[in-house]
């Protein structure tokens, strides 16, 4: 394998960091590639949330898999987040020949903040605006799927002019690719009536999605490795009780062949190589920021899913993003 790492701005205040497989299954010409997004509040941003998607995801023969790591705390800003993650999809199918991947089947996953990033990227793709700033004439810049993670989608978020409030459910369209939500029906973070509204936009607008939602469970607890015990007893959910799922899901929508393979031809051998370093950002929250206690945040109630922008920043005073 090898690793690349690529500024996304000017600025370089978001990077794609792409791990290219050296060989994909025998079977196949060009393969799937995953775009990731981690979670962190808007507050943090790390590598790391990457490695149990993408690990499964190299299983099934992806050619490549990337974290894109966007700018965060007061550096973040709406949408150059979603014009950034544009131009990565975009940065993929222009080496799809030298990388070995199917430019139509490009997903990008995300988890908390990262999932909000790519439900609002795979509604704005197309929009005018956005497509010029990241460069984009046609769907350079479009998903082909998504997998989407306990996220916050009908959010706040901090522009240059002050804070939006962004209804992801009301941005669905015939241009969201199909999309894959996994969330923990006891998440006190963000509630699961955020995954359970985005559902109903979904098909509403007739656009192909499908559902993992654990009984059990708190917030981040579906994308995690290990099982965790909770206080009452009950084990909670990890990423294996649904990868499954997700993965019949995306083979159905991008025509991903799921007849069985020999050992040679799903794993290859390859060199053995030292782990890349992940980094870690973690920028200092701005001074004179209030902190949001939980007894203030709106937890995505039937009748009120607006979320903050993020536990360190108010957002009551906000326009509404259309």
């Amino acid at each position: 394998m090898k690793t690349i790492t690529y500024d996304l701005n000017d600025a370089k205040t978001a990077k794609l960091i792409v791990t290219v497989s050296d060989l994909i299954p025998f079977s196949q010409t060009a393969a799937p590639a995953l775009i990731h997004v981690p979670g962190g509040a808007f507050v943090l941003c790390s590598e790391w949330d990457t490695t149990a998607l993408a690990g499964r995801c190299m299983g099934k023969g992806f050619a490549v898999t990337c974290t894109y790591l966007y700018p965060v705390a007061g550096e973040y800003r709406f949408p150059q987040v979603v014009i950034d993650l544009m131009k990565a999809i975009k940065l993929l199918r222009d080496h799809a020949g030298e990388w070995g991947i199917n430019p139509n089947q490009i997903v990008i996953s995300g988890n908390s903040a990262g999932a909000f990033i790519c439900m609002t990227t795979g509604n704005l793709w197309n929009r005018p605006d956005l497509m010029q700033a990241a460069g984009c004439s046609g769907e350079e810049g479009k998903p082909d799927a998504m997998i989407l993670g306990f996220g916050p989608m009908f959010c706040g978020q901090q522009t240059d002019d002050g804070t939006v409030y962004v209804p992801n459910g009301d941005l669905v369209g015939p241009q969201t690719p199909p999309a894959f939500f996994h969330h923990a029906r006891l998440d006190t973070v963000v509630s699961v009536y955020q995954s359970i509204a985005m559902l109903e936009a979904m098909e509403k607008a007739k656009r192909p999605f499908a559902a993992y939602i654990s009984s059990t469970g708190g917030h981040g607890e579906t994308g995690s490795v290990n099982r965790l015990l909770a206080d009452d007893g009950t084990v909670g959910p990890c990423i294996d009780d649904w990868f499954g799922q997700a993965w019949s899901f995306l083979a159905n929508h991008l025509g991903i062949g799921q007849l069985p393979m020999t050992m040679s031809q799903r794993m290859p051998p390859v060199q053995q190589g030292e782990a890349p370093a992940m980094p870690m950002y973690r920028p200092e929250i701005p001074a004179g920021a209030v902190t949001i206690r939980p007894e203030d945040m709106p937890l995505g109630q039937a009748d009120n899913i607006h979320m903050p922008f993020s536990p360190a920043f108010h957002d009551v005073n906000f326009t509404i993003y259309k």
